[in-house]
């Protein structure tokens, strides 16, 4: 049995994290890291057993040869990224612990990217409607007019939707605007990633049995709720699962949602048990939170097996 085809559409960046904690304007030495949610839900995709290929445009330098030599060494289909020759790719740096410990804030130097270039003539109808799910986020919905377009272009000739609201306010003209957007993309979608602060934009309730209720009328099957220290809440096909999140160093928390949720979806679409599927991409997030980087540490199958091993026998 062929393994599960799954097509995302963003922006990659590269992420330049600071080695140590505290105000960026004391940091005097980074980490480069391959980065962006698309780029990272792909690569946890494949961790766990899917096909994936990223629609993205990245600048004719370095940085992007960089990035479209790092995924197809994780195993991503490039094939469908371009390299732009007018705009550069898009960086972001991260400060860590500050001012809120355990917390980490992105500063973006994306304005007029390659990746924010992104636009519907790079989305091939009869590519998408081949593909078993296509997931989208609110990031890139926010990052350009032309890139929103290439969404909805995807959109209508997707075969089934999952969404991370990742709602970024910082890329976003205003609340209402994002809350428009996103709720209009939402009546394509049935798996449904979010958290109680993208919850509050969109619905203006915070609570998961609230969500549930405020989802009512649109096409969500599945609901993949975050709540930080506290887990995740999972509703299915009208049954709900909660699973603990695990105690862990935390060195930055960048990119583990993005963990999670290709975890969850790769599972999910192979016909693994919603409740295995949740504790795996828990298990995902959990160890991405470890370190610095979004995608080094994204396990494999067996690797997050062996993780939930260790921590369900204490």
């Amino acid at each position: 049995m062929s393994s599960p085809k799954v097509l995302s559409l963003g922006e990659p960046l590269i992420q330049l994290n600071a080695i140590n904690p505290g105000p960026l304007r004391h940091v005097t030495l980074f980490e480069k890291h391959v980065a962006g949610s698309e780029a990272n839900f792909c690569v946890a995709s494949v961790r766990f057993g899917c096909e994936a290929t990223l629609i993205a445009r990245v600048g004719v330098d370095e940085f992007g040869h960089n990035i479209v030599e790092w995924l197809r060494g994780k195993g991503v289909d490039v094939s469908r990224i371009v390299f732009d020759p007018i705009a550069p790719t898009g960086v972001y740096f991260v400060q860590r612990h500050y001012p809120v410990p355990y917390k980490s804030e992105l500063v973006y130097y994306r304005k007029g990217s390659a990746g924010s270039r992104l636009n519907p003539d790079d989305v091939d109808e009869r590519v998408v409607s081949g593909y078993d799910l296509l997931h989208i986020t609110g990031i890139t919905l926010a990052i350009s007019e032309s890139a929103r377009l290439a969404v909805f272009k995807a959109l209508k000739h997707a075969k089934r939707v999952s969404m991370d609201t990742n709602i970024r306010l910082k890329l976003w003209p205003s609340k209402e605007e994002a809350r428009e957007v996103i709720l209009r993309a939402l009546e394509r979608v049935e798996i449904l990633i979010t958290d109680p602060d993208d919850a509050a934009v969109l619905f203006g309730v915070s609570k998961f049995e609230e969500v549930l209720t405020a989802l009512k009328g649109y096409p969500v099957r599945t609901l993949v709720f975050k709540r930080g220290t506290k887990g995740v809440v999972l509703s299915c096909d009208g049954k709900v699962y909660e699973q603990r999140a695990f105690d862990a160093p935390v060195e930055d928390p960048t990119g583990a949602g993005d963990a999670l949720s290709g975890a969850f979806c790769a599972l999910y679409l192979r016909g693994f048990s919603p409740l295995y599927a949740l504790k795996s991409a828990v298990a995902a997030a959990t160890l991405v939170v470890s370190v610095r980087g979004d995608q080094e540490a994204i396990p494999s199958q067996e690797d997050a097996e062996r993780f939930l091993k260790a921590f369900e026998g204490r």
